[in-house]
């Protein structure tokens, strides 16, 4: 019974004796003696004395941090007191486990509501070691590299700001920045600190300071915070002043960031300076920002533009959109852009806008179409139907084979087509008989819902459409089945395809 009861003690020696520099097997063995405190203080002090902390599995502080809080849990802080002094002397590997002793021991003060003694401790800790011994800091011990450690110093900031006051704060927060250890994070706590007392301008001064030790990415929410907080104190105030900050945080800005910074500097021209100038940024913003936000950007600054100017300036920034945005995203400044000059009267100049932007659009792509047609050219064929003629209506059907006929070509050029790059015949003569349905649906179309002056599908001059080619000096519109080039037989229509046959001998 003796030995069964003795068995974790054992087992735990054993465990020792195989790797004497285990952390947690000593902190495991002094557990089994809380109720024996000699046992306990006796297994801590073998521990401590036994571990080499630059062989060690685990981290030595703990030892001494638990052989201390064995000291205070029993009432004894002279002891404990003690124990982390020598704590502090003991040359472990790195640098954060001598200050998680030194924080531990502040912490300790805290818990007895020792707050003199508390910071005491952290300013012994954090003091600055001669210039001799910084100088030989990187192979010399971890003890002279501590004032460096900025985990430290920020508990000694947060300690100094609940119970020392403004004064001692200040200094331990500009001491952190003149080493050179803060974080930005820390220097937006500053800040912070410093409105808080009112103290704007050394708050400004702090952000300046950050903004100077960080460059980007870190210094993005430096440079937001401050420019926000400056923007909302002074206003239109210092107007030049703000103007140059925002030029100070645009240079360098990586282009996945910049955008938040333009906004910012747009809103600040609209509210405080001239409309002019915020459309400047604007513009400067649409060329500046990244890819996927271009869009957005390009949508704002046409929406104020047309807030300021009216739609008619919107023209030139809806070009430059068209012009600048990828493929995916230009048709939908085509339809805005189309939709306003419909609106202004400019049947024509809408026209052309359409027929841009077809190209970019497959015909056969129907996002989140119900009835299977592609957007886009769903609103150019109500476009055409209510203010469209009958040549004006061939020609959009014209371009819409033409570039259902160049997206599929793209199609069968890509890498792992199962048609294995080329069409087979029985594939070419079906889609050329649905072609032809599609012209004769789209003339009968054209004849019933148009008015023209002459007869549907008369030829200039009263030629007949007979025979593979007809000659024509100028175009004058869309013929089904053939096409209007210049070729072996000189200028005119010529035949296109096994539609031409059945369109010819309907015409004649």
């Amino acid at each position: 019974e003796r030995l069964m009861e003795r068995r974790p003690e054992l087992l735990s020696s054993v465990l020792l004796r195989q790797n004497p520099h285990s952390v947690h097997e000593w902190l495991k063995r002094a557990s089994l003696f809380e109720a024996s405190p000699a046992k306990a203080i006796q297994t801590y002090a073998a521990a401590v004395k036994t571990v080499d902390p630059r062989r060690a599995v685990g981290r030595p502080s703990s030892l001494w941090l638990g052989f201390a809080k064995f000291y205070e849990s029993h009432g004894d802080l002279k002891n404990a007191r003690a124990i982390l002094r020598k704590a502090t002397l003991v040359p472990y590997k790195s640098v954060d486990e001598l200050a998680s002793i030194w924080m531990g021991w502040s912490e300790m003060e805290l818990r007895h509501k020792k707050y003199p003694e508390a910071l005491a401790v952290l300013a012994e800790a954090t003091a600055v070691p001669p210039a001799s011994r910084r100088a030989k800091e990187k192979e010399g011990p971890v003890q002279d590299r501590l004032y460096k450690f900025t985990k430290l110093w920020a508990f000694y900031a947060d300690l100094q700001e609940s119970l020392a006051g403004f004064e001692p704060t200040r200094v331990t927060y500009d001491k952190m920045i003149e080493l050179r250890i803060v974080t930005p994070q820390l220097v937006l706590n500053y800040a912070a600190f410093l409105e808080e007392h009112k103290h704007f301008e050394l708050a400004f001064q702090a952000y300046e300071k950050g903004v100077a030790l960080f460059k980007y990415p870190h210094a993005l929410p430096l440079w937001l915070s401050y420019l926000t907080k400056f923007t909302a104190r002074f206003g239109g105030a210092k107007l030049e002043r703000g103007r140059d900050l925002f030029e100070q945080a645009l240079d360098g800005c990586p282009v996945e960031s910049v955008h938040q910074l333009y906004l910012l500097y747009a809103k600040f021209e609209e509210a405080h300076g001239l409309a002019r100038n915020a459309m400047a940024v604007y513009d400067r913003a649409a060329g500046a920002v990244a890819l996927e936000k271009r869009a957005s950007v390009y949508q704002l600054y046409i929406a104020k533009a047309a807030e300021y100017f009216g739609v008619t300036k919107t023209r030139d920034i809806y070009e430059a959109a068209i012009g600048a945005l990828p493929s995916s995203e230009a048709p939908s400044f085509c339809l805005r852009y189309a939709n306003l000059e419909r609106k202004l009267g400019e049947i024509d100049r809408a026209r052309a806008i359409y027929m841009h932007g077809a190209q970019e659009v497959d015909p056969a792509v129907a996002a989140g179409s119900a009835d299977g047609e592609s957007p886009y050219w769903k609103a150019w064929h109500d476009f055409e139907v209510s203010h469209g003629n009958e040549d004006t209506f061939r020609e959009m059907l014209r371009l819409k084979r033409t570039v259902r006929a160049s997206f599929a070509d793209r199609a069968i050029v890509l890498p792992g087509n199962e048609a294995g790059g080329t069409k087979r015949p029985r594939e070419e003569e079906a889609g050329a008989d649905s072609m032809a349905r599609l012209e004769a649906e789209a003339t009968d179309a054209a004849g019933g819902g148009f008015v023209s002056g002459g007869a549907v599908g008369g030829w200039e001059g009263g030629a007949a459409a007979s025979g593979d080619f007809v000659p024509s000096s100028a175009f004058s519109g869309a013929r089904p089945g053939y096409v209007f080039k210049r070729g072996d037989k000189g200028v005119g229509y010529y035949a296109d395809g096994p539609a031409a046959g059945g369109a010819a001998g309907g015409a004649g």
